[in-house]
């Protein structure tokens, strides 16, 4: 099953992302994950920008569930569907 982290804030995604097959994890587990779901307004506030990433961060600021699953799917098929964790 793949793995998406979504920030506090974005509930609405929660289900979204479970109705098509994904498991959901909090922010902070985001390098078990294919790619991290942000909103802009929690940009600086998780702290994304003070820590490594080792996955891709996908900002939903603006944009439909439908984008965002879109842009989750894109990135986790360029990445591999397994998380890279060194």
């Amino acid at each position: 099953m793949k793995k998406v982290a979504i920030a506090e804030g974005l509930s609405g995604l929660h289900d979204y992302f479970r109705q098509r097959g994904y498991q959901v994890l909090p922010p902070d587990e985001a390098d078990n994950s294919v790619a991290l779901v942000i909103s802009g307004a929690t940009l600086d506030f998780t702290g994304v920008q003070q820590r490594a990433l080792k996955v891709p961060v996908v900002n939903a600021e603006g944009q439909t569930p439908e984008q965002i699953f879109r842009q989750v799917e894109r990135v986790s098929r360029i990445a591999g569907e397994e998380p890279r964790l060194t």
